[in-house]
């Protein structure tokens, strides 16, 4: 860690309780198998302007999100340490995960959402039976999921090392199709672009990386290489990309430069016509998802092989995708 907090053996730690960082790990974590299914998700292939793009389809996760591979992880690691119930503060996709996993693994779920999250998201999240906590904002969120800290688990996907390990399954089933692949993915909190980082790099790969960036909160913009800006400074349709300063910043921006990659952000604008092509090609994505496709399609002729992440469903916003997509 970065203030050199090293914890005891066998607890376990959300954050770095000295400095609030996000933590490592040193030494070998258990494997856990697949509880629903997660991970080894579709690479779908498509001919695009002459060029062949690999869609990876996390959005076909169990709860619509690949934040099944994280959540799953760590909510086996709280069970083995005796946990009867775990927390989150989530937007969306993290708080929806934790509902189905721990709902599957009985425990008690308790979500702290901020109001301006998805009513679709939060109607499945109480459907399987989570306990939401609806607040002001992410930040009330944080500081609320903390308060359950200690007598629950926290899942704690912007700092927790239990919730990385569990995502660089994902890294893995890269490496196993190419050794030179661009992946283009979004990126929020960094969970998603260290998890794969981290997993391709066990399995001997080092991709390229390009992280996609809402245009409203851009923590990379000014640490990386900004290789394309497209739609516009608002950017409300990619709800799920809202953390303006993300604990692992430092780690990411180290990736993505190491990788040879860069930033791309993304507006409504942009969201709105890579939404609208990705729904004509068959891929049922959330807004959030569809930066990704809006920064290929930026960078389109300059990348050569490349890997689009979709990482969350669109089936969760029955009630507003079809609005959104025909603005």
């Amino acid at each position: 860690m970065r203030c050199g907090f090293r914890g005891d053996v066998g607890v376990y730690y959300h954050r770095c309780p000295v400095c609030g960082g996000a933590l490592g790990v040193d030494g070998v974590l258990p494997s856990f198998p697949r509880v629903l299914g997660e991970g080894s998700t579709p690479l779908v292939f498509d001919s695009v302007g002459g060029s062949i793009v690999g869609f990876k389809l996390e959005y076909l996760n169990p709860s619509g999100s690949f934040k099944d591979r994280g959540v799953s992880y760590s909510l086996q690691f709280a069970r083995g340490l005796g946990y009867r119930c775990v927390v989150v503060d989530s937007s969306g996709n993290t708080g929806l995960s934790t509902a189905v996993y721990a709902s599957r693994l009985g425990l008690r779920a308790y979500i702290v959402v901020p109001a301006t999250a998805s009513p679709s998201k939060l109607s499945l999240m109480r459907a399987v039976g989570a306990n939401v906590v609806v607040v002001e904002s992410r930040g009330e969120a944080s500081r609320v999921a903390e308060s359950y800290a200690g007598e629950c688990f926290h899942v704690a996907h912007l700092t927790s090392p239990v919730f990385i390990e569990g995502v660089k399954s994902l890294g893995y089933e890269i490496a196993e199709y190419s050794r030179r692949a661009t992946v283009i993915i979004p990126v929020s909190s960094g969970s998603l672009l260290v998890g794969l980082y981290r997993g391709s790099l066990e399995a001997g790969v080092k991709p390229r990386i390009i992280a996609v960036q809402a245009s409203g909160s851009p923590s990379l913009e000014g640490l990386v290489d900004l290789l394309a800006y497209v739609g516009g400074p608002d950017s409300r349709l990619a709800d799920a990309l809202v953390v303006r300063n993300p604990p692992r910043l430092e780690e990411m921006a180290r990736i993505v430069r190491e990788s040879g990659g860069g930033l791309v952000k993304v507006g409504d604008e942009a969201i709105r016509v890579a939404l609208r092509e990705l729904l004509s090609m068959g891929f049922i994505v959330e807004p959030s998802s569809a930066v990704a496709w809006a920064a290929y399609r930026a960078l389109e002729g300059k990348i050569g092989e490349a890997i689009v992440i979709l990482t969350g469903s669109g089936l969760k916003y029955y009630r507003e995708l079809e609005e959104i997509a025909r603005a």
